[in-house]
Protein backbone atom coordinates (compact mmCIF):
# COMPACT_ATOMS: atom_id res chain seq x y z
CA UNK A 1 0.00 0.00 0.00
CA UNK A 2 1.29 3.48 -0.81
CA UNK A 3 0.87 6.90 0.75
CA UNK A 4 -1.21 9.40 -1.24
CA UNK A 5 0.92 12.56 -1.29
CA UNK A 6 -0.39 16.12 -1.15
CA UNK A 7 -1.15 18.25 -4.19
CA UNK A 8 2.11 20.19 -3.98
CA UNK A 9 4.32 17.08 -4.10
CA UNK A 10 2.24 15.45 -6.83
CA UNK A 11 2.33 18.69 -8.84
CA UNK A 12 6.11 18.99 -8.54
CA UNK A 13 6.54 15.36 -9.58
CA UNK A 14 4.28 15.81 -12.61
CA UNK A 15 6.13 19.00 -13.55
CA UNK A 16 9.41 17.06 -13.55
CA UNK A 17 7.95 14.29 -15.71
CA UNK A 18 6.46 16.71 -18.23
CA UNK A 19 9.71 18.66 -18.39
CA UNK A 20 11.71 15.50 -19.10
CA UNK A 21 9.36 14.01 -21.71
CA UNK A 22 8.06 17.08 -23.56
CA UNK A 23 9.75 20.19 -25.00
CA UNK A 24 7.26 22.36 -23.11
CA UNK A 25 4.08 22.19 -21.03
CA UNK A 26 2.23 23.54 -24.06
CA UNK A 27 3.29 20.48 -26.08
CA UNK A 28 2.06 18.25 -23.26
CA UNK A 29 -1.27 20.08 -23.30
CA UNK A 30 -1.57 19.44 -27.04
CA UNK A 31 -0.80 15.75 -26.50
CA UNK A 32 -3.49 15.59 -23.79
CA UNK A 33 -6.07 17.32 -25.99
CA UNK A 34 -5.23 14.98 -28.86
CA UNK A 35 -5.56 11.95 -26.56
CA UNK A 36 -9.10 12.92 -25.56
CA UNK A 37 -10.12 13.72 -29.13
CA UNK A 38 -10.02 17.49 -28.81
CA UNK A 39 -8.96 20.11 -31.34
CA UNK A 40 -5.21 20.78 -31.01
CA UNK A 41 -5.56 23.79 -33.31
CA UNK A 42 -8.03 25.51 -31.00
CA UNK A 43 -6.01 28.12 -29.08
CA UNK A 44 -8.73 28.62 -26.49
CA UNK A 45 -8.78 24.91 -25.74
CA UNK A 46 -4.99 24.85 -25.45
CA UNK A 47 -5.04 27.95 -23.21
CA UNK A 48 -7.66 26.46 -20.89
CA UNK A 49 -5.75 23.19 -20.69
CA UNK A 50 -2.47 25.01 -20.05
CA UNK A 51 -4.08 26.92 -17.18
CA UNK A 52 -5.41 23.67 -15.67
CA UNK A 53 -2.02 21.95 -16.01
CA UNK A 54 -0.35 24.97 -14.41
CA UNK A 55 -2.74 24.79 -11.44
CA UNK A 56 -2.06 21.05 -11.04
CA UNK A 57 1.75 21.31 -11.28
CA UNK A 58 1.80 24.22 -8.82
CA UNK A 59 -0.29 22.16 -6.36
CA UNK A 60 -3.17 24.64 -6.39
CA UNK A 61 -5.55 21.98 -7.72
CA UNK A 62 -5.63 18.19 -7.49
CA UNK A 63 -5.29 15.88 -10.44
CA UNK A 64 -8.70 14.40 -11.29
CA UNK A 65 -9.51 10.71 -11.62
CA UNK A 66 -10.36 11.14 -15.31
CA UNK A 67 -6.86 12.61 -15.84
CA UNK A 68 -5.04 9.56 -14.48
CA UNK A 69 -5.37 7.18 -17.46
CA UNK A 70 -4.23 9.91 -19.84
CA UNK A 71 -1.36 11.09 -17.64
CA UNK A 72 -0.11 7.54 -17.13
CA UNK A 73 -0.14 6.90 -20.87
CA UNK A 74 1.46 10.19 -21.90
CA UNK A 75 4.10 10.18 -19.15
CA UNK A 76 4.84 6.45 -19.08
CA UNK A 77 4.23 5.97 -15.35
CA UNK A 78 1.67 4.19 -13.23
CA UNK A 79 -1.18 5.72 -11.22
CA UNK A 80 0.65 4.67 -8.06
CA UNK A 81 3.71 6.64 -9.10
CA UNK A 82 1.65 9.77 -9.77
CA UNK A 83 -0.39 9.66 -6.56
CA UNK A 84 2.69 8.88 -4.43
CA UNK A 85 4.74 11.59 -6.21
CA UNK A 86 7.16 8.97 -7.47
CA UNK A 87 7.77 7.31 -4.10
CA UNK A 88 5.88 4.08 -4.89
CA UNK A 89 6.15 2.05 -8.07
CA UNK A 90 5.03 -1.36 -9.23
CA UNK A 91 6.49 -3.22 -12.21
CA UNK A 92 4.22 -3.76 -15.17
CA UNK A 93 5.86 -7.00 -16.32
CA UNK A 94 7.12 -10.17 -14.59
CA UNK A 95 10.05 -10.96 -16.87
CA UNK A 96 13.56 -9.88 -15.85
CA UNK A 97 14.24 -6.62 -17.63
CA UNK A 98 15.95 -3.29 -17.03
CA UNK A 99 12.47 -1.97 -16.28
CA UNK A 100 11.66 -4.63 -13.67
CA UNK A 101 15.06 -4.70 -11.94
CA UNK A 102 15.06 -0.92 -11.64
CA UNK A 103 12.01 -1.29 -9.34
CA UNK A 104 13.72 -3.80 -7.09
CA UNK A 105 15.04 -2.91 -3.64
CA UNK A 106 16.81 -6.27 -3.25
CA UNK A 107 20.64 -6.22 -3.66
CA UNK A 108 20.59 -9.97 -4.35
CA UNK A 109 18.40 -9.36 -7.40
CA UNK A 110 20.69 -6.55 -8.55
CA UNK A 111 23.77 -8.77 -8.27
CA UNK A 112 22.08 -11.63 -10.10
CA UNK A 113 21.11 -9.28 -12.93
CA UNK A 114 24.60 -7.78 -13.13
CA UNK A 115 26.20 -11.23 -13.28
CA UNK A 116 23.92 -12.78 -15.90
CA UNK A 117 25.91 -14.41 -18.67
CA UNK A 118 23.91 -12.58 -21.33
CA UNK A 119 24.79 -9.22 -19.70
CA UNK A 120 21.34 -7.72 -20.16
CA UNK A 121 22.34 -4.88 -17.87
CA UNK A 122 24.58 -3.46 -20.61
CA UNK A 123 21.76 -3.21 -23.13
CA UNK A 124 19.23 -0.55 -23.83
CA UNK A 125 15.72 -1.95 -24.12
CA UNK A 126 13.13 -1.45 -26.85
CA UNK A 127 12.62 2.09 -25.55
CA UNK A 128 16.37 2.83 -25.78
CA UNK A 129 16.58 2.96 -21.97
CA UNK A 130 19.19 1.41 -19.69
CA UNK A 131 18.74 0.31 -16.10
CA UNK A 132 20.14 3.71 -15.06
CA UNK A 133 17.42 5.54 -16.97
CA UNK A 134 14.71 3.53 -15.22
CA UNK A 135 16.34 3.72 -11.79
CA UNK A 136 16.39 7.51 -12.09
CA UNK A 137 12.81 7.57 -13.33
CA UNK A 138 11.63 5.39 -10.41
CA UNK A 139 13.84 7.30 -7.94
CA UNK A 140 15.54 4.05 -6.90
CA UNK A 141 18.43 5.83 -5.27
CA UNK A 142 19.51 2.72 -3.35
CA UNK A 143 20.22 0.86 -6.61
CA UNK A 144 22.16 3.76 -8.13
CA UNK A 145 24.22 4.21 -4.98
CA UNK A 146 24.87 0.45 -4.86
CA UNK A 147 26.20 0.48 -8.44
CA UNK A 148 28.56 3.33 -7.56
CA UNK A 149 29.64 1.97 -4.16
CA UNK A 150 30.49 -1.37 -5.78
CA UNK A 151 32.26 0.49 -8.61
CA UNK A 152 30.08 -1.08 -11.26
CA UNK A 153 29.69 2.47 -12.58
CA UNK A 154 31.63 5.60 -11.74
CA UNK A 155 32.12 9.26 -12.42
CA UNK A 156 35.76 10.25 -12.02
CA UNK A 157 36.10 12.25 -8.79
CA UNK A 158 39.83 12.88 -9.07
CA UNK A 159 40.83 16.53 -9.02
CA UNK A 160 44.01 16.40 -11.14
CA UNK A 161 42.73 15.31 -14.56
CA UNK A 162 41.86 17.35 -17.63
CA UNK A 163 38.33 16.90 -18.96
CA UNK A 164 36.57 17.63 -22.23
CA UNK A 165 33.18 15.93 -22.74
CA UNK A 166 32.49 14.36 -19.34
CA UNK A 167 34.07 13.47 -16.01
CA UNK A 168 35.42 10.07 -17.06
CA UNK A 169 32.25 8.05 -16.50
CA UNK A 170 32.48 4.30 -17.08
CA UNK A 171 31.51 0.79 -16.07
CA UNK A 172 33.46 -2.24 -14.87
CA UNK A 173 30.80 -4.71 -16.03
CA UNK A 174 32.46 -6.90 -18.62
CA UNK A 175 31.06 -7.34 -22.09
CA UNK A 176 29.67 -10.62 -23.30
CA UNK A 177 30.84 -12.32 -26.49
CA UNK A 178 31.84 -9.83 -29.19
CA UNK A 179 29.20 -11.16 -31.56
CA UNK A 180 26.50 -9.57 -29.38
CA UNK A 181 25.57 -5.89 -29.19
CA UNK A 182 25.78 -4.64 -25.61
CA UNK A 183 27.08 -1.11 -25.81
CA UNK A 184 24.03 0.68 -24.38
CA UNK A 185 25.17 1.30 -20.81
CA UNK A 186 28.77 2.14 -21.69
CA UNK A 187 27.67 4.53 -24.43
CA UNK A 188 25.18 6.20 -22.10
CA UNK A 189 27.85 6.78 -19.46
CA UNK A 190 30.56 7.93 -21.84
CA UNK A 191 28.57 10.09 -24.22
CA UNK A 192 25.82 11.68 -22.13
CA UNK A 193 25.91 13.92 -19.07
CA UNK A 194 22.16 13.83 -18.42
CA UNK A 195 22.46 10.70 -16.29
CA UNK A 196 24.92 12.48 -13.99
CA UNK A 197 22.72 15.59 -13.80
CA UNK A 198 19.61 13.56 -12.98
CA UNK A 199 21.54 11.62 -10.34
CA UNK A 200 22.70 14.92 -8.79
CA UNK A 201 19.05 15.96 -8.46
CA UNK A 202 18.24 12.66 -6.79
CA UNK A 203 21.26 12.90 -4.48
CA UNK A 204 20.06 16.38 -3.44
CA UNK A 205 16.68 14.87 -2.53
CA UNK A 206 18.52 12.29 -0.38
CA UNK A 207 20.90 14.81 1.23
CA UNK A 208 23.86 12.69 0.06
CA UNK A 209 26.90 14.99 0.04
CA UNK A 210 29.28 12.07 -0.48
CA UNK A 211 27.50 11.18 -3.72
CA UNK A 212 27.63 14.81 -4.85
CA UNK A 213 31.39 14.88 -4.36
CA UNK A 214 31.72 11.70 -6.43
CA UNK A 215 29.55 13.23 -9.17
CA UNK A 216 31.46 16.56 -9.21
CA UNK A 217 28.03 18.12 -8.66
CA UNK A 218 29.23 21.75 -8.60
CA UNK A 219 31.46 21.46 -11.64
CA UNK A 220 31.19 21.42 -15.42
CA UNK A 221 33.74 20.05 -17.86
CA UNK A 222 34.11 23.58 -19.22
CA UNK A 223 35.96 24.48 -16.05
CA UNK A 224 38.63 21.99 -17.06
CA UNK A 225 38.78 22.77 -20.74
CA UNK A 226 38.07 26.40 -21.57
CA UNK A 227 38.87 28.60 -18.61
CA UNK A 228 42.27 27.48 -17.34
CA UNK A 229 43.88 30.22 -19.38
CA UNK A 230 43.32 33.57 -17.80
CA UNK A 231 42.53 35.23 -21.13
CA UNK A 232 39.54 32.93 -21.71
CA UNK A 233 37.16 33.55 -24.58
CA UNK A 234 34.30 31.16 -23.85
CA UNK A 235 33.00 28.47 -21.55
CA UNK A 236 30.35 25.80 -21.89
CA UNK A 237 28.67 26.43 -18.52
CA UNK A 238 25.15 26.69 -19.87
CA UNK A 239 25.47 23.67 -22.12
CA UNK A 240 25.35 21.77 -18.83
CA UNK A 241 22.50 23.77 -17.30
CA UNK A 242 19.59 21.63 -16.15
CA UNK A 243 16.77 23.64 -14.59
CA UNK A 244 15.21 20.55 -13.04
CA UNK A 245 18.46 19.71 -11.24
CA UNK A 246 18.88 23.26 -9.89
CA UNK A 247 15.26 23.33 -8.74
CA UNK A 248 15.77 20.09 -6.80
CA UNK A 249 18.91 21.53 -5.20
CA UNK A 250 17.00 24.68 -4.19
CA UNK A 251 14.42 22.58 -2.32
CA UNK A 252 16.96 20.40 -0.54
CA UNK A 253 18.38 20.59 2.98
CA UNK A 254 20.47 23.40 4.45
CA UNK A 255 23.51 21.08 4.30
CA UNK A 256 23.10 20.65 0.56
CA UNK A 257 22.55 24.37 0.01
CA UNK A 258 25.61 25.11 2.12
CA UNK A 259 27.63 22.79 -0.16
CA UNK A 260 26.39 24.46 -3.34
CA UNK A 261 27.04 27.98 -2.06
CA UNK A 262 30.58 27.17 -0.86
CA UNK A 263 33.67 28.13 -2.82
CA UNK A 264 35.73 25.34 -4.39
CA UNK A 265 38.99 25.10 -6.33
CA UNK A 266 39.78 24.03 -9.90
CA UNK A 267 43.36 23.12 -10.83
CA UNK A 268 44.99 25.14 -13.58
CA UNK A 269 46.10 22.92 -16.48
CA UNK A 270 48.93 25.36 -17.33
CA UNK A 271 52.33 24.11 -16.16
CA UNK A 272 54.57 26.98 -15.05
CA UNK A 273 58.34 26.85 -15.33
CA UNK A 274 58.82 27.27 -11.60
CA UNK A 275 56.68 24.17 -10.94
CA UNK A 276 53.82 25.99 -9.28
CA UNK A 277 50.53 24.14 -8.93
CA UNK A 278 48.09 26.94 -9.63
CA UNK A 279 44.43 26.73 -8.65
CA UNK A 280 41.44 28.98 -9.16
CA UNK A 281 38.50 29.53 -6.83
CA UNK A 282 34.93 29.33 -8.11
CA UNK A 283 31.35 29.14 -6.92
CA UNK A 284 28.60 27.00 -8.44
CA UNK A 285 28.30 27.97 -12.14
CA UNK A 286 24.51 28.29 -11.86
CA UNK A 287 24.58 30.17 -8.59
CA UNK A 288 22.37 33.01 -9.90
CA UNK A 289 19.64 30.56 -10.93
CA UNK A 290 19.94 28.75 -7.59
CA UNK A 291 19.66 32.03 -5.67
CA UNK A 292 16.63 33.03 -7.72
CA UNK A 293 14.89 29.77 -6.81
CA UNK A 294 15.61 29.90 -3.07
CA UNK A 295 14.56 33.56 -2.86
CA UNK A 296 11.28 32.79 -4.61
CA UNK A 297 10.72 29.80 -2.33
CA UNK A 298 11.56 31.85 0.79
CA UNK A 299 14.09 29.23 1.84
CA UNK A 300 15.33 29.54 5.40
CA UNK A 301 18.87 29.33 3.99
CA UNK A 302 18.46 32.45 1.81
CA UNK A 303 20.11 34.89 4.23
CA UNK A 304 23.14 32.64 4.78
CA UNK A 305 23.53 31.97 1.06
CA UNK A 306 23.51 35.64 0.09
CA UNK A 307 25.96 36.58 2.86
CA UNK A 308 28.40 33.89 1.67
CA UNK A 309 28.21 35.15 -1.90
CA UNK A 310 28.61 38.79 -0.91
CA UNK A 311 31.82 37.73 0.82
CA UNK A 312 32.97 35.90 -2.34
CA UNK A 313 32.23 38.89 -4.59
CA UNK A 314 33.99 41.35 -2.28
CA UNK A 315 37.06 39.09 -1.97
CA UNK A 316 37.16 38.86 -5.76
CA UNK A 317 37.01 42.63 -6.10
CA UNK A 318 39.77 43.12 -3.53
CA UNK A 319 42.07 40.65 -5.27
CA UNK A 320 41.36 42.17 -8.68
CA UNK A 321 42.20 45.69 -7.53
CA UNK A 322 45.37 44.43 -5.81
CA UNK A 323 46.58 42.72 -9.00
CA UNK A 324 45.73 45.75 -11.11
CA UNK A 325 47.68 48.04 -8.79
CA UNK A 326 50.65 45.65 -8.93
CA UNK A 327 50.63 45.91 -12.69
CA UNK A 328 50.33 49.70 -12.54
CA UNK A 329 53.28 49.93 -10.13
CA UNK A 330 55.52 47.57 -12.11
CA UNK A 331 58.78 49.25 -13.13
CA UNK A 332 58.04 48.54 -16.79
CA UNK A 333 55.56 51.41 -16.70
CA UNK A 334 57.69 53.74 -14.59
CA UNK A 335 59.24 55.48 -17.60
CA UNK A 336 57.26 58.53 -18.69
CA UNK A 337 56.77 57.28 -22.26
CA UNK A 338 55.35 53.97 -20.96
CA UNK A 339 52.82 55.27 -18.45
CA UNK A 340 50.07 55.65 -21.04
CA UNK A 341 50.36 51.96 -21.89
CA UNK A 342 49.44 50.83 -18.39
CA UNK A 343 45.76 51.63 -18.89
CA UNK A 344 45.70 50.13 -22.40
CA UNK A 345 47.25 46.85 -21.24
CA UNK A 346 45.09 46.70 -18.15
CA UNK A 347 41.88 47.06 -20.15
CA UNK A 348 43.07 44.29 -22.46
CA UNK A 349 43.89 42.02 -19.53
CA UNK A 350 40.65 42.57 -17.59
CA UNK A 351 37.78 40.54 -19.01
CA UNK A 352 34.20 40.06 -17.91
CA UNK A 353 31.59 37.74 -19.44
CA UNK A 354 28.07 38.71 -18.44
CA UNK A 355 26.73 35.54 -20.08
CA UNK A 356 28.31 33.27 -17.46
CA UNK A 357 29.43 35.88 -14.86
CA UNK A 358 33.13 35.10 -15.24
CA UNK A 359 35.76 37.71 -14.51
CA UNK A 360 39.46 37.28 -15.25
CA UNK A 361 42.62 39.31 -15.12
CA UNK A 362 45.82 38.23 -16.84
CA UNK A 363 48.89 40.41 -16.47
CA UNK A 364 52.66 39.89 -16.41
CA UNK A 365 55.31 41.18 -14.09
CA UNK A 366 57.88 42.67 -16.38
CA UNK A 367 60.47 43.78 -13.85
CA UNK A 368 63.76 41.88 -13.57
CA UNK A 369 62.69 40.02 -10.45
CA UNK A 370 59.41 38.75 -11.87
CA UNK A 371 60.06 38.86 -15.62
CA UNK A 372 57.56 36.84 -17.70
CA UNK A 373 55.82 35.37 -14.67
CA UNK A 374 52.04 35.44 -15.27
CA UNK A 375 49.79 36.42 -12.44
CA UNK A 376 46.08 36.95 -12.20
CA UNK A 377 42.81 35.30 -11.35
CA UNK A 378 39.76 33.83 -12.95
CA UNK A 379 36.50 33.16 -11.14
CA UNK A 380 32.76 33.58 -11.42
CA UNK A 381 30.70 35.96 -9.33
CA UNK A 382 27.11 35.98 -8.11
CA UNK A 383 24.03 38.13 -8.41
CA UNK A 384 20.28 37.56 -8.41
CA UNK A 385 17.38 38.74 -10.54
CA UNK A 386 14.87 38.44 -7.69
CA UNK A 387 13.85 40.65 -4.80
CA UNK A 388 12.10 40.07 -1.48
CA UNK A 389 9.54 41.72 0.77
CA UNK A 390 11.64 40.70 3.78
CA UNK A 391 13.63 43.87 4.61
CA UNK A 392 16.75 41.97 5.67
CA UNK A 393 16.80 39.79 2.54
CA UNK A 394 15.99 42.81 0.36
CA UNK A 395 18.95 44.71 1.78
CA UNK A 396 21.29 41.74 1.29
CA UNK A 397 20.12 41.32 -2.31
CA UNK A 398 20.93 44.98 -2.98
CA UNK A 399 24.36 44.58 -1.41
CA UNK A 400 25.07 41.44 -3.45
CA UNK A 401 24.04 43.04 -6.73
CA UNK A 402 26.06 46.17 -5.93
CA UNK A 403 29.18 44.04 -5.38
CA UNK A 404 28.47 42.28 -8.69
CA UNK A 405 28.03 45.56 -10.60
CA UNK A 406 31.21 46.94 -9.07
CA UNK A 407 33.21 44.13 -10.68
CA UNK A 408 31.20 44.16 -13.90
CA UNK A 409 31.94 47.88 -14.39
CA UNK A 410 35.49 47.89 -13.03
CA UNK A 411 37.05 48.46 -16.46
CA UNK A 412 35.37 51.88 -16.57
CA UNK A 413 36.97 52.96 -13.27
CA UNK A 414 40.57 51.78 -13.57
CA UNK A 415 42.02 55.28 -13.45
CA UNK A 416 40.37 55.82 -10.05
CA UNK A 417 42.33 52.97 -8.42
Amino acid sequence: MFKHENNQKIGAYLSDLIEKKYPSKRQFCKAYINAVGGDVKNNDEIRNMANRISQITKGAKAIQTYDLPIFTDLLGVSCEQILSAGEYSVPQAKRVTNYAIAFSKDPAEWEAFINREDKLILNQDEYCKTILDYALEFRNYELLKYLMDKEYIWFDSRKDNDYVCNFGAGTSIQRRDISFQDYGLKAKLNEEDNLRLDLIALAADHNDLQMMEALRARETTGMYYFIHYLDFHRTDFYESYNERMVRHISKSSNEVLDYFTDQFEIRDRVRYKDGRDSKHTFVYPFITELLDFIIDEKSQFTETAIKKLIKHNKATYDKLTLLIKKLKDDEWYSAEHMKKYWLIHCKEDLRFSEEDNIVSFCGHYTSTEFKSVPYGLITNIAHTTKTSKDPIIKHLIEELNESYDKIKNLKDHLEEL
